[in-house]
């Protein structure tokens, strides 16, 4: 199969979203299968000096054509126009071309498949569902997500909840739309088998983990919540946070003592992280996936996620679902995993069992199986 993949270099630098994990790993893992010619497909603006992506990207040593417009530009064009035609910069041996990620590709030469990971753009139930700049995005994403849903030979997406939506609120065809998942980078298993207790961590205290930032869509007003109550409580847990913040929110939490911000951290620094964690916090009002769960549940760190939303399609009962609103409640478990190991225990082990059918192998063996059926 000659496959031409299209990709946003800047998303796939790391440190980089679950996004771009997703879209690195995906790539990679296509480059690994014999019965795959991969080459990528973006705009040469992003090629270094010596021809090549950034060092930034683990994409770097992968085979690669290029179109000679600026990505942003050309993009909108697609999007707002359908043009302009990107056949000429397709090989005629191209059998299809894929995008993990979302975007619209104007191309009749060969079949084309996008990954839309999730369509928040058109929930209107969300606290930030009725701002000026979410309508924005809405108003951005109609320009095209429907032409792309019409024009793809099949739009892929990351959890049967993401599938859901978009059959409900884009009235897409389900037979049209493929649940690919998510995977989890090998270390958080290796690295479950770890003490939790022996390794380097942020606090001497037993803590929370929080990845992606205290923000509004990271439902930051409830893990402030949680952290201000426990510190009424006099407990000595405390809350790690990785990830960028809003401004207001992180001058709230540096009003408090049991809340550590640390900012951006390396990928390599996240699974250390989680796995010294008592336990992951994940109180997002909505995501698409939510992989910090699954990675969590690899790492044999109980999951604390929300009722909202992916989050208890990927924990199952393997997780620790809660109202992200009810306070008392989360703290309540918070205490009893913080007191009593066999809990903790308990949820580690089916954690650990349910993160095994999250693997990027299996999501490429989804790939390739839906590829098949489209030449």
């Amino acid at each position: 199969m000659n496959l031409l993949s299209f990709v946003h270099p800047i998303r796939t630098y790391q440190p980089c979203s679950g996004v771009g994990r997703h879209a690195n790993n995906i790539l990679l893992r296509l480059a690994e299968r014999g019965d795959v010619n991969q080459e990528l497909f973006f705009s040469e603006e992003w090629l270094a000096d010596d021809g090549r992506l950034d060092p930034a990207t683990p994409l770097r040593d992968l085979p690669h054509r290029t179109f000679p417009f600026p990505e942003n530009l050309t993009e909108r064009c697609w999007k707002l126009f359908g043009r302009p035609s990107m056949d000429r910069w397709v090989p005629d041996d191209a059998d299809l071309i894929y995008a993990p990620v979302e975007t619209y590709l104007p191309v009749r030469k060969c079949p084309v498949a996008i990954t839309i990971h999730d369509i928040q753009a058109f929930e209107t139930h969300l606290p930030w569902s009725q701002t000026w700049a979410h309508r924005w995005f809405r108003w951005k994403w109609s320009t095209w997500v429907d032409d792309a849903i019409d024009d793809c030979a099949v739009v892929f997406t990351v959890s049967e909840f993401s599938k859901s939506r978009m059959v409900e609120l884009l009235n897409a065809d389900p037979d049209d739309i493929a649940v690919v998942g998510n995977g989890v980078d090998a270390r958080f298993f290796e690295i479950a088998d770890q003490p939790w207790e022996t390794l380097d961590r942020p606090c001497e205290a037993p803590y929370l983990f929080m990845i992606g930032g205290l923000r509004e869509k990271k439902g930051g007003d409830a893990l402030l919540a949680v952290a201000r109550e426990l510190e009424h409580q006099g407990s000595d847990v405390q809350l790690v946070v990785a990830g960028p913040n809003g401004e207001e929110y992180e001058a709230e939490a540096n009003t408090l003592d049991n809340v550590h911000l640390l900012g951006w951290m390396g990928d390599e620094e996240v699974p250390r992280l989680m796995r010294g964690a008592l336990a992951l916090l994940f109180l997002s009002p909505y995501e698409g996936f939510g992989l910090p769960a699954a990675e969590a549940m690899a790492a044999g760190t109980p999951a604390i996620v929300s009722n909202a939303a992916s989050l208890p399609e990927v924990v199952g009962d393997a997780g620790i679902v809660v109202d992200s609103s009810a306070t008392d409640q989360i703290v309540e478990v918070v205490r009893v995993l913080d007191r009593d190991r066999e809990v903790r225990d308990r949820y580690a082990a089916a954690g650990r069992d349910r993160a095994q059918a999250y693997t990027w192998a299996r999501c490429v063996d989804r790939l390739l199986s839906t590829f098949e059926n489209i030449l």
